[in-house]
């Protein structure tokens, strides 16, 4: 009989290595904006009470500079996102936890643009 087999996230990663400067490389970016003002604009476009639980507006948000800065299509961010500690990191994404499906990036933009079709 075949064992399971079971991992430990202390055995893909350690403790040391989610400290590595490189992982600080976005930290100059992250310090200069106002990411309470920017939660506050996008409460205002984009919120619903009713359906599932989204993911935070700065997550998504955070997760739409990187593919403009990096030039990812929606497929390519949602794959990084799953696989690139810098940009967990960046979003605040938990290392175990779920990630934002292209098809979620891909309406987040979509709403963010028709909105500043009406400004």
């Amino acid at each position: 009989m075949q064992k399971l087999f079971s991992t430990q996230t202390n055995f893909f990663v350690s403790a040391k290595a989610l400290e590595h400067p490189v992982l600080r490389s976005l930290d100059d970016t992250e310090a200069l904006l106002d990411w309470s003002r920017i939660e506050i604009v996008l409460s205002t476009i984009y919120a619903s009470n009713t359906g599932r639980p989204s993911y935070p507006l700065l997550t998504l948000f955070r997760s739409l500079l990187l593919g403009v800065w990096y030039q990812l299509s929606d497929v390519q961010l949602a794959q990084t996102l799953y696989r690139d500690l810098l940009f967990r990191e960046f979003c605040h994404l938990e290392l175990g936890g779920e990630v934002p499906e292209a098809s979620i990036l891909g309406r987040f933009r979509a709403h963010l643009v028709e909105y500043g079709s009406h400004c």
